[in-house]
């Protein structure tokens, strides 16, 4: 047999595989679809006309969302939002990723700083926020400061999970075949992690987009928190939902991100073949 030959057999077996999981993925989408738009309708004929003002309708908030996009103030509650989540993710992410790393993969440190992790961790970031309005002021970092460490402990959990779930053996072997310490890492440790440590920065992104409102709750006069929680008060309840969906979008965006981002680091790894690659 042909190298051809042999590629056309393995294609002729890959493709019913490949059409059984498009055929799956579709069969979920569209179940999603009958959920949401179940959902949708259950709320739209189930609101009273009385209650409008209080729980709103699906082509209300439609309406209004449409409205909002077409003015400029909603774009900088947007952005002031965005920044804070982007600058606090991303520091509370990095600290969570080079701690977690560092505490993984070093029990004296591990079992030297685990109880002061935990402890502080079981303190409710909701109680923590004035105490950040209080020391960094009104303005953007006590918000900064809240995303930071509702982002950091997932992160940092998930990474230090993460590390611990590596192969010592293959490690080893890694050093005894004559690799550097930054081959280990970057070609063994890391690879093999990358899931659990993706899981964490994944699950981590809503956290952070519920720390931003949080700290616009308390203590703000933009952002979309103010704005969801000026609408409350206001009994504007299209607007109100119009921005929740505003957020979930920004974690949805954000989560498409990271999931294509590991598509591209899973690929690499399940092309090494191997996570030991000198």
């Amino acid at each position: 047999m042909t190298l051809t030959e042999a590629e056309r057999l393995t294609t002729r077996k890959a493709n019913p595989k490949r059409r059984s999981k498009m055929r799956r993925r579709a069969a979920i989408h569209v179940v999603q679809f009958l959920l949401l738009f179940a959902l949708l309708a259950g709320w739209q004929l189930g609101v009273p006309d009385e209650s409008v003002a209080y729980f709103s309708r699906p082509t209300l908030v439609a309406a209004r969302l449409v409205a909002l996009l077409s003015e400029a103030p909603i774009y900088r509650h947007i952005a002031i939002t965005a920044i804070e989540i982007a600058i606090g993710y991303g520091l509370g992410a990095g600290v969570g990723l080079v701690l977690g790393f560092v505490l993984g993969r070093s029990p004296v440190l591990s079992a030297t700083f685990q109880p002061f992790v935990i402890g502080l961790y079981s303190v409710p970031k909701i109680a923590l926020a004035p105490v950040f309005i209080v020391w960094l002021g009104l303005g953007m970092a006590s918000k900064v400061a809240v995303v930071f460490l509702s982002s950091f402990f997932l992160v940092f959990f998930n990474t230090y999970s993460g590390l611990l779930m590596v192969n010592e053996e293959i490690v080893n072997l890694a050093r005894l075949m004559g690799a550097s310490w930054r081959q280990v890492i970057f070609r063994v440790i890391v690879p093999s992690a990358a899931s659990q440590i993706f899981l964490g920065l994944k699950t981590a992104v809503p956290y952070a987009v519920i720390g931003a409102v949080i700290g616009e709750y308390i203590g703000s006069n933009e952002g979309l928190g103010f704005f969801i929680l000026y609408a409350s008060q206001t009994y504007d309840a299209a607007s109100l939902f119009a921005g929740i969906v505003i957020l979930v979008a920004i974690v949805f965006a954000a989560n498409a991100g990271l999931s294509w981002i590991e598509r591209r680091v899973i690929r690499w790894k399940s092309a090494s073949g191997s996570a030991v690659q000198i």
